[in-house]
């Protein structure tokens, strides 16, 4: 795939002869005749690759590096250097250029390093991307069971996976739908290309606007520099659009056209990018529901749900939760030092009868819990605790006394549970029947596991 690079230099012809020798190896160049100049692209446009020359005024190779790295900690930097400016070219890998090459030299060697440095540059991209943005691995193992829907579903994935069908995955909250789309991800010809998800309703428009598309220095306040969004760095890869439902009327516009037309348009910004991505995503929200009603468009229901996938509640899948169980137990074993290797008898059925309202993440964290309470190597009703104790015996829990903050923590997690109720399972308007942000809505959902 061709990679941007910058070139800074105050000799034209050097300008001239690097552009041209970079440009044939595929690459898009760009040059800028001063430090100054330099910046002001930076600013605008992400680049993979600066290649400066280090005497410049006013602003010279080394100061335009610092102001790089107040920005942008990743982005390669190659530094030219005459003969006897070796001492500040050195000076210049200490505060995190990628190298030097000294002038006068072949552009077959700069090739050569300018390739190693944009390499440099896309693995810790990767790396960063990875540690802020997927989960613990240990969490992304996937039951698939012996349910017959789900039988059926590995099915149609085992049959679509390696074209680039958008796939659409719903199902209730808990079920499992952001470790589906990994694993129609990882068996696709894709599987080796970036994976990045996005969850649709955890950010404001502007902000998930700017993580989709990227958006151009000042396109709203704080964006001080150019933005790459996650369309264009998951190129060749996937991108999985969780909670899709949450998109805004304006937001599912410009992705609709993103999709149709294989390109976008940073915020802010005119010139449109290519993009190469296949597109997965996933709702919590019945959207056949939201087309009739109008709150989500028709057109980008059928580019998205190419292949609908409907994944079953914990609930219909009873011949699968002990393979669920038996799988968290190892997990946590390991995780805490522990040796559980059994469950009594009244705890399995406790754990077959339970409704498992939050699906699989709530028998998750039932399980976790047990573990660390277990003395011995057994799962018993005590060490289910708090869960076996409210699903046993509703009212005697309701009516033992409590400190008042777990009163009210109660009391707000009803609250939650109607809301939800009333707006038939939009978060979004939940928040609004609660008057709290649909941030805060998010966070008490995860604090009380509902």
């Amino acid at each position: 795939m061709p990679q941007k690079i910058l070139v800074v230099d105050d000799e034209q012809d050097m300008l001239a002869i690097l552009k041209r020798s970079l440009s044939r190896q595929g690459h898009t160049v760009h040059t800028a005749s001063s430090g100054d100049e330099a910046w002001k692209a930076i600013s605008e446009t992400m680049y993979d690759l600066v290649i400066s020359d280090l005497a410049m005024q006013p602003m010279g190779g080394l100061e335009l590096l610092k102001q790089i790295r107040t920005i942008d900690s990743i982005l390669p930097v190659i530094i030219m250097t005459g003969v006897g400016s070796i001492q500040t070219a050195v000076e210049a890998i200490k505060l995190g250029a990628y190298h030097y090459i000294t002038k006068p030299f072949k552009t077959q060697e700069l090739i050569l390093l300018a390739n190693r440095a944009i390499e440099h540059g896309q693995l810790h991209r990767k790396l960063e991307t990875f540690n802020s943005l997927e989960e613990r691995k240990d969490s992304e193992f996937m039951v698939v069971g012996h349910n017959s829907v789900i039988q059926q579903m590995m099915n149609t994935i085992d049959k679509v996976s390696a074209s680039d069908a958008p796939i659409l995955i719903q199902g209730e909250t808990g079920t499992g739908k952001s470790l589906f789309a990994k694993g129609i991800h990882k068996a696709s010809d894709r599987k080796d290309r970036p994976f990045y998800t996005i969850d649709c309703g955890a950010l404001a428009e502007h902000l998930l606007e700017s993580e989709l598309f990227g958006h151009v220095k000042g396109a709203f306040t704080g964006a001080i520099c150019a933005k790459r969004g996650l369309l264009e760095e998951a190129q060749g890869g996937t991108i999985f659009l969780d909670e899709i439902g949450e998109l805004t009327p304006s937001t599912q516009v410009k992705l609709l056209r993103a999709i149709q037309e294989k390109e976008i348009k940073p915020v802010g910004g005119n010139k449109p990018i290519s993009i190469d991505v296949r597109f997965l995503s996933a709702t919590s929200r019945n959207l056949d529901e939201g087309v009739e009603s109008g709150e989500f468009r028709k057109d980008l229901y059928y580019r998205l749900a190419v292949i609908p996938l409907q994944l079953p509640p914990l609930r219909e899948r009873q011949e699968d939760i002990m393979l669920f169980v038996d799988h968290f137990i190892r997990k946590f074993n390991t995780r805490y030092n522990k040796k559980v290797t059994e469950v009594s008898p009244g705890a399995v059925q406790m754990l077959m009868d339970s409704p498992w309202k939050g699906n699989i993440r709530e028998l998750e964290n039932v399980i976790e819990r047990a573990v660390l309470l277990t003395d011995d190597q057994t799962i018993t009703l005590d060490s289910l605790c708090s869960h076996a104790r409210a699903f046993s015996d509703p009212d005697t829990a309701a009516n033992q006394t409590m400190p008042l903050k777990k009163a009210v923590e109660r009391a707000e997690a009803q609250a939650i549970r109607s809301a939800l109720a009333a707006a038939d399972g939009n978060r979004s308007k939940a928040a609004q029947i609660l008057g709290i942000g649909r941030r805060t809505l998010y966070d008490k959902i995860d604090a009380y596991n509902i």
